[in-house]
């Protein structure tokens, strides 16, 4: 038996919708795992302090809150 037309339009709306969700999550993973790489890191590994805590954790710490909230913007849906 084969689905009715308007079923078969929901799953490839839903496709599209996945796919570019699959895209946004792959690139965010990209991203999140070229600012996380060891050289980066050693820029901010310096005896500078931001409000008195360590650049470095500023750094890995405010990267990781923003990795969050781009996962949450990317997961949304219209």
């Amino acid at each position: 038996m084969s689905a009715p037309d308007g079923e078969a339009g929901r799953e490839s709306g839903h496709d599209t919708i996945s796919g570019r969700h699959r895209d946004r999550m792959i690139g965010l993973f990209l991203l999140a795992a070229a600012l996380f790489n060891p050289p980066l890191l050693g820029l901010f590994g310096v005896e500078g302090r931001v409000l008195g805590v360590p650049a470095l954790y500023v750094w890995v710490f405010g990267l990781w809150a923003a990795v969050i909230a781009l996962a949450a913007l990317a997961g949304r849906t219209r």
